[in-house]
């Protein structure tokens, strides 16, 4: 199974400014903002970050979302979002789950992109998308032959 967190990029292509980041709420159902906002355009594809399955696309409060859970535990969530998918659907990376919405009052054309580890465990999506840190270790003298 690979690390959670590993192999995800953009939702939104050409890469978006974040226009409202990550605020990590105190308790798990204190004030927050559990995802970022992506400036988007509506009628713009929205692209699956890794690949996965699908396991809700629909309505809720009003506005449309999409919700793909991965194979290292992560579920992203994507919204306001026209589903082009349904629930059970499995899903590429990049793939087309929809077409991004209006956006919401404070954030027009905005794409809220969320991912949470367990039932109430938001994680700062743009984590995701750094690279792995690679380290290098001295080399050894003599070198072993």
């Amino acid at each position: 199974m690979p690390a959670p967190g590993a192999r995800y990029a953009w939702p939104l292509l050409p890469v978006p400014p974040v226009r409202t980041p990550f605020r990590a709420p105190e308790h798990a159902y204190g004030p927050g903002h559990r995802g970022v906002d992506l400036a988007g355009a509506p009628g713009q594809a929205v692209l699956a970050a890794r690949g996965g399955t699908v396991v809700f696309a629909g309505p809720v409060g009003g506005r449309s979302l999409v919700s793909v859970q991965h194979d290292d535990g992560l579920r992203t969530t994507y919204e306001p979002v026209e589903p082009a998918v349904t629930a059970g659907a499995v899903v590429g990376a990049g793939a087309v789950l929809g077409v991004l919405g209006p956006g919401h009052p404070g954030c027009p054309g905005c794409l809220h992109w969320g991912v949470r580890r367990d039932r109430t465990e938001y994680l700062d999506p743009l984590v995701l998308l750094r690279p792995p840190r690679v380290r290098l270790l001295p080399v050894p003298d003599p070198w072993p032959g």
